[in-house]
């Protein structure tokens, strides 16, 4: 078009293109400076200087395993919970129920240190983690990664409330986030890289029981390798793990799963999950669901079973049109179905979320709406507590919307990568 413009005023359209995107860059890059300081001066730096729960039970676990008093006594409250008071200088405390014995291995390397200093390399590692996986993301999801990009998805990750929680809390999901990130990156876009992405998801299996939501899919495509990889590394992992961590510790670990499953508790709304939201409408309990539009506590089983299998099955039957957005609804499906979930653990959420956001594009107005209502959902401070039902699971909605944002997309045939399964 500006090719039958006369030749200066060619030259002025091109100077005042090239001067609106400087512009723009130079707006985008001020603002992701000043969101980078208020990130270090109001998260990074406080998270790190402040011992909290959850880093607190971790540090606990990995020194008594350390020092050879790890036992299924860990699940004891009435034990656990005064060593974590004693090696925190009564700042935190917390119980180990809901993790795996080989959650104590995650901190191991710093137990050796104090818990002064481990708060503080673990606060640097989580920062680290959310970058690299970001940047991993943006080189496996555009085909042409550029500086402005990077700098959103910085700003996206900075601003994420999940990931923020995490910090706060020495939580271990931007680590989760991390070996996501490899695994989809692995599968996704690198040759005969099966054993790589298979030591991911296996990692993430042991240390916190992620990513059990990509078992099934991965068995629907029949990537038998990738799941050979992921089996054998656990296998690997437990085996030697075992004069650590020896039957009597996994059979207490696997009393307290059955019991948690069955806690009222789980109507918390701090766990942004579908069945706490479901709990919350059907069941009444007088703790933690006093106002339930209706006590139908069968209502609730059906309907959560019916919308694990009906969304499930939905990504199941696209799963071999399109491998690699499967798997990444998969982490979505994922989140939204998990048994326990608090805030921090949406912080995987970033992995679809960047490949809609880098993928606009191809959105249309209903993917775009969904984006952008569900980026405000995970970016805003919303409370996640119990009051109005519609306003005390934000992170939740969130995740709906994430996952509605992909469905349509995955009924696109994705180039197939021959990776040799």
């Amino acid at each position: 078009m500006t090719e039958r413009l006369p030749k200066p005023l060619r030259f002025t359209f091109y100077v005042l293109s090239v001067t609106i995107i400087c512009v723009r860059n130079v707006i985008l890059y001020s603002v992701t400076g000043l969101i980078a300081f208020w990130f270090v001066t109001q998260t990074l730096y406080p998270a790190s200087q402040t011992l909290t729960h959850g880093f607190g039970a971790y540090y606990s676990a990995a020194r008594l395993l350390r020092t050879g008093q790890f036992s299924a006594q860990v699940y004891d409250p009435t034990y656990f919970r005064p060593i974590v008071r004693a090696d925190s200088r009564q700042q935190a405390d917390d119980i180990y129920h809901a993790n795996p014995p080989t959650t104590s291995l995650m901190l191991w390397p710093l137990s050796f240190l104090s818990i002064e200093n481990a708060r503080l390399i673990w606060t640097v590692v989580n920062a680290v983690l959310l970058f690299g996986g970001l940047i991993l993301l943006l080189f496996t999801f555009s085909p042409r990664p550029t500086l402005p990009v990077l700098a959103l998805l910085a700003s996206l990750g900075m601003l994420f409330q999940p990931a923020l929680e995490n910090i706060r809390l020495g939580q271990a999901y931007l680590l989760i986030f991390a070996l996501f990130s490899i695994a989809v990156t692995a599968w996704s876009k690198l040759a005969k890289s099966n054993p790589l992405g298979g030591a991911a998801l296996a990692l993430a299996l042991v240390l916190k029981t992620a990513g059990w939501a990509l078992l099934p899919v991965l068995i629907w495509q029949r990537r038998w390798r990738r799941l050979f990889w992921t089996v054998s590394v656990i296998g690997v992992i437990l085996v030697m793990a075992l004069p650590l961590f020896p039957p009597p510790v996994w059979q207490r670990y696997g009393q307290l799963l059955t019991e948690t499953g069955s806690s009222a508790a789980t109507c918390a709304a701090a766990y942004q999950t579908t069945r706490s939201l479901l709990c919350h409408l059907f069941v009444f309990d007088p703790v933690w669901s006093q106002t339930p539009l209706i006590n139908l506590p069968w209502l609730a089983v059906i309907l959560l079973i019916s919308l694990a299998l009906l969304t499930l099955g939905f990504i199941l039957t696209f799963a071999r049109r399109n491998e690699p957005l499967a798997l990444i609804a998969a982490l979505a499906w994922g989140v939204i179905f998990a048994p326990l979930g608090e805030q921090y653990h949406h912080t995987v959420m970033l992995i679809p979320l960047s490949w809609l956001i880098l993928h606009w594009d191809r959105l249309n107005n209903f993917n775009r709406g969904c984006l952008i209502t569900a980026v405000c959902l995970y970016l805003l401070p919303l409370p996640g507590q119990n009051g109005l039902i519609l306003l005390a699971y934000p992170r939740l909605f969130g995740a709906w919307l994430t996952l509605a944002a992909l469905y349509p997309l995955m009924r696109e045939q994705a180039p197939r990568l021959e990776i040799g399964d």
